[in-house]
């Protein structure tokens, strides 16, 4: 592995680590998407919220409280 200097280390971007800050970092990425990318997200999600109601009509996704 290849040592960096100190001065050749990239200074973190810590922007992100908010609540506010993630949720702009995701619109962002969300308006660079192409619409073709939205639609595949959509359907990828809807996906998955029926697999997680299959799983709760099992008996086997339940709520922690």
């Amino acid at each position: 592995m290849k040592r960096m200097k100190v001065a050749q280390i990239p200074e973190e971007n810590w922007s992100a680590a908010t609540w506010k800050g993630s949720r702009r970092e995701q619109l962002r990425r969300a308006l660079r998407m192409t619409v073709r990318e939205r639609l595949q997200a959509a359907d990828e999600l809807s996906e998955m919220v029926r697999h997680f109601q299959r799983m709760r009509a099992a008996g086997k996704f339940k709520y922690g409280g």
